[in-house]
């Protein structure tokens, strides 16, 4: 019956660290829609024409500036989340292997590792868009 307890408390414990990824994950996403949002809004304001036909060009550039830069922050710190989420992944699997979980745990918890890479290297792509946009 101990070996059982142990065996429930490693479950438990992998459950608890697939649904920590899981959160993080969608926390990570959350970061990265509302740059992209705020990066498709700057360019829309890039397109519109200047108020008035001024031909002021400083003015209507530093709104679009700052939205760019915001966005390009966002970005950023969501490719930090998901970073922190790989980390947090790789160390519940490093937990669930020195524990002697079930071979399925550390399947399950492989999967949300490669998940997280995943998730990870798109926003590393999304921080480099944004990048890109500020230097146009």
């Amino acid at each position: 019956m101990r070996l059982e307890t142990g065996t429930m408390r490693t479950f438990r414990f992998g459950l608890l660290a697939i649904a920590a990824l899981a959160f993080s994950t969608a926390f990570a996403f959350a970061n990265l829609s509302q740059a992209r949002a705020q990066d498709d809004a700057s360019a829309d304001t890039a397109s519109a024409p200047a108020a008035g036909g001024q031909s002021d060009q400083s003015a209507p550039m530093d709104p679009e500036q700052k939205a760019k830069a915001d966005a390009a922050q966002q970005a950023h710190d969501a490719a930090d989340a998901a970073e922190e989420t790989l980390d947090s992944a790789t160390e519940a699997r490093d937990q669930l292997e020195s524990d002697g979980a079930e071979q399925e745990q550390i399947d399950a918890a492989n999967q949300a590792i490669a998940q997280a890479r995943a998730n990870k290297n798109a926003a590393d792509a999304a921080a480099q868009q944004a990048d890109d946009a500020m230097g146009q």
